[in-house]
């Protein structure tokens, strides 16, 4: 990685050459200054040098390490190189940013870049499946062999939560006729065997006893049934409050009778996002060993119209016993939601934190580049701000005040589902969701913008970035710290 400060530029060429013992040849620069997004490819012998630009130093922020790390290695990717060596950056500049931050961070964007999800090409040469199978991070200053420590937690914390996200994008990738409720239930059952996290799967005869009216209701269009799993991390002392986090499965998103429109559907199969961010928190926490007791809900259902779905104007209860008006059967995320955000109360827990691809809305209000945060403790989601910030996995806040609440007033039941106009959509789910929450700490996540993208860019893929995970990962990480 290379500034575009003329000064440092040069310095670090002539770093290359010592430290490789050959010469490289100007000509081959020409057009190539530092500048963010450049890279530039050099032959010297033996050897071959990717340079990818970092821009001036003084703008140098730990998310442009990420994205010139991540070029980088998407660029030897199509060079179809098999091994590389990443230069660990060392810079003090970088205000709040420890060895262990950059080391950890171009590991994380490392993973990120090269993942793709070629499962079902037949003919795998026809894409670039036979890729990079080695990464070595290195430093040419030996001052940093005291942080070797330091660096070195930085890679394995790196590769974990790295990993851990890549296995939610394949989670979201998957066609909805490989991961429904069900499948999708034993898939993780198997992998907790792996790790160390438990789960605990209610089917709908469980549901039904426990009168979880959202789910039940939500899944009655289709012939998959519903599950509801409950995952357990213990990693904290016994008498701990355990942290919970929610995730919104819903497998595949047809938006049921009021169904959506042909065009995008197909993406529909990641509107289980935040189930899907769930279960890579718990993939990533279990491995790491955080000193923390964390609970996972994941309620999952198939939104399908059918003779037999639920349908606007009909009225359901959910399992802390409020009924609610369903206005428009698309608006099912919040309903299975809300069945979670009351048995979340079950376990007094210490804050309760949801993510889901909830409204289109929130794509409107801010665009892709973060999710949206709300919640009812202000303490809490400055926490996951800041987490934000430092995994680049950023939340924006929204409002959640008294003059909203009004808009989902129903004349018939407790609650309705949408608004009572197309005002304020991403607010109004959130709303929602507060009327079921419990006595509880709680921010609610909306990553309907980021859980999914039209294409790919620096070190998020198209489709399915499995957006949440590094986020929560680091919240985690950060309250174990404390």
């Amino acid at each position: 990685m290379c500034y575009e400060d003329k000064k440092l530029f040069y310095e670090e060429l002539k770093l290359i050459e010592k430290l490789l013992k050959c010469k490289i040849s100007k000509t081959g620069l020409e057009d190539f200054e530092g500048k963010e997004k450049q890279t530039v490819l050099i032959y010297t012998g033996e050897n071959r040098i990717i340079l990818s630009g970092l821009g001036l130093k003084k703008d140098l922020t730990l998310e442009k390490v990420r994205k010139a790390t991540a070029r980088g290695v998407k660029k030897t990717r199509s060079l179809k190189i098999k091994k590389i060596a990443i230069e660990i950056l060392q810079d003090q500049t970088l205000e709040g940013v420890q060895i262990e931050d950059i080391a950890r961070a171009e590991t994380i964007s490392s993973l990120l870049a090269l993942y793709s999800f070629d499962k079902y090409f037949t003919k795998k040469d026809s894409k670039d499946s036979k890729g990079i199978k080695e990464i070595m991070l290195f430093s040419q200053y030996h001052s940093l062999e005291k942080y070797s420590k330091e660096i070195e937690r930085g890679i394995y914390t790196g590769c974990i939560i790295g990993e851990s996200t890549n296995f939610a994008r394949d989670l979201g990738n998957e066609p909805s006729n490989i991961i429904y409720p069900e499948s999708l239930a034993n898939l993780v059952s198997k992998r907790q065997k792996e790790r160390n996290y438990s789960v605990e799967i209610l089917d709908k005869q469980k549901l039904t006893k426990l009168k979880m009216g959202g789910v039940l209701e939500v899944a009655r269009g289709s012939s998959r049934e519903p599950r509801f799993l409950i995952l357990k991390y213990n990693g904290g002392a016994k008498n701990e409050k355990p942290i919970v986090i929610v995730g919104k499965g819903v497998t595949f998103d047809s938006g049921g009778i009021s169904i959506k429109p042909s065009a995008g559907m197909a993406l529909m199969k990641v509107d289980m996002g935040g189930g899907a961010a769930v279960i890579g928190v718990f993939e990533a926490i279990s491995q790491l060993k955080l000193k923390q007791n964390v609970i996972g809900l994941i309620p999952c259902v198939e939104n399908m119209p059918s003779g037999n779905s639920f349908k606007p104007g009909d009225v359901i209860t959910a399992y802390n016993g409020m009924t609610i008006e369903v206005d428009n059967t698309d608006a099912e995320g919040r309903l299975i939601l809300a069945d979670a955000l009351s048995y979340a109360s079950k376990y007094s827990p210490k804050y309760v934190i949801d993510m889901a691809t909830l409204t289109g809305a929130s794509i409107v209000a801010i665009g892709s580049v973060a999710s949206i945060i709300m919640g009812n403790d202000q303490d809490l989601v400055n926490k996951l701000i800041a987490a934000g910030e430092q995994t680049y996995d950023r939340v924006w806040q929204l409002p959640l005040w008294d003059e909203y609440d009004r808009m989902i007033n129903s004349e018939i039941a407790d609650v309705k589902n949408t608004g009572q106009s197309r005002q304020a959509g991403t607010i109004m789910g959130g709303m929602f969701l507060k009327r079921f929450i419990g006595n509880y700490p709680w921010a609610h996540i909306d990553i309907a913008a980021t859980a999914m993208r039209d294409s790919e860019s620096d070190y998020d893929p198209k489709n399915a970035t499995g957006s949440g995970v590094r986020l929560v990962t680091q919240f985690l990480m950060n309250e174990c710290k404390k």
